[in-house]
């Protein structure tokens, strides 16, 4: 989770506690209700509801959707002005700010516009994350019986280039190399991963095999179509150059004595070497071993994930090995 996701999570659970505190003193004594009770209400709605929507909405949204934020250098000043205006809020209302006039109401309302302003923030961000990009609509040859010039069309028309696909490509590769597919990918539902939006991010991670399992597709059927041919039979099927992990994860299995690489499956390294698990508990935290991706995800898509670089995780994990098999 990224450092201003966690710190709204944490401000959240913060003024939790405080406005849970502050409830239990107003209702067991009378002193300052009406002023308690300004703080305790924007406390438990702004403090703790809003702002836990705030980090987890800034960490899942983008990943759920394949599309980052347009601007992330407003998510710490969301932040910084949230808590600022939200405190300055509290202890304005408290001095009596809210009922006077002048400088002490412009302040309150100062610090008022600041709490609006970093909710706008939120909004710009989280709206174009979930606003749908509209795909160009693909170049395609008119057919030549409908036009009235059809031997000059005939020749004139290019031909696409033989598609030739394997699960382990990456999607984004398959777009580069062939751009035509774009919508035969999409009408067999593979819509979330060929999106212009994510091309220079999911889409260079996840694998053609990735894609079909997720959308529920058996991969050489699927190659098939879109390659244009009849479906690949059982016998016809390449092997592969290592077991595939488990649930036909797409990736390397690693046995002991041998070396990692960038396409060795989480769980099958763990499994191999329980050694490296110090490595992956170091940059992703404990959860990542209770995480159902380990079986699916190879050492580079799992560091891309976590925003770490994948040949030092790679290097860290080497080192170990070699430690090991001596």
């Amino acid at each position: 989770m990224d450092k201003y996701g966690k710190l709204f999570v944490k401000a959240s659970v913060i003024y939790l506690s405080l406005g849970a505190l502050l409830g239990l003193h107003m209702a067991v004594a009378d002193h300052g209700y009406t002023q308690l009770r300004f703080i305790h209400v924007h406390f438990m709605l702004i403090g703790f509801m809003a702002m836990m929507i705030f980090g987890v909405g800034y960490h899942i949204l983008p990943r759920f959707n394949a599309k980052p934020m347009p601007y992330p250098s407003l998510v710490p000043v969301h932040f910084w002005i949230a808590n600022v205006g939200l405190i300055g809020m509290g202890a304005l209302y408290v001095a009596g700010a809210y009922s006077e006039t002048g400088a002490p109401r412009m302040l309150f309302g100062l610090f008022g516009l600041m709490e609006a302003s970093g909710m706008v923030m939120f909004t710009v961000n989280i709206y174009s994350v979930l606003t749908e990009e509209k795909r160009p609509e693909p170049f395609t040859v008119a057919s030549a019986a409908q036009d009235d010039n059809a031997p000059k069309a005939e020749e004139n028309k290019v031909e696409a280039p033989e598609v030739k696909l394997s699960p382990a490509m990456k999607i984004s590769e398959i777009l580069e190399k062939y751009p035509h597919l774009e919508e035969a990918m999409a009408e067999e539902g593979l819509g979330d991963v060929v999106n212009p939006a994510v091309r220079q991010t999911a889409a260079t991670m996840v694998t053609l095999g990735m894609a079909a399992k997720k959308a529920g597709l058996e991969p050489y059927p699927l190659m098939a179509r879109l390659e244009g041919k009849e479906l690949i039979s059982a016998s016809d099927k390449p092997k592969p150059a290592s077991e595939p992990g488990q649930d036909g994860a797409m990736g390397n299995g690693i046995k002991r004595g041998e070396m990692a690489t960038m396409d060795t499956l989480v769980g099958a390294l763990l499994e191999a070497y329980p050694e490296t698990k110090k490595v992956m508990e170091a940059h992703y935290g404990a959860a990542c071993f209770t995480c159902p991706g380990q079986n699916t995800e190879t050492i580079e898509q799992t560091a891309s994930i976590h925003g770490t670089s994948p040949q030092n995780i790679l290097d860290e994990i080497n080192g170990i090995i070699e430690e090991a098999i001596k």
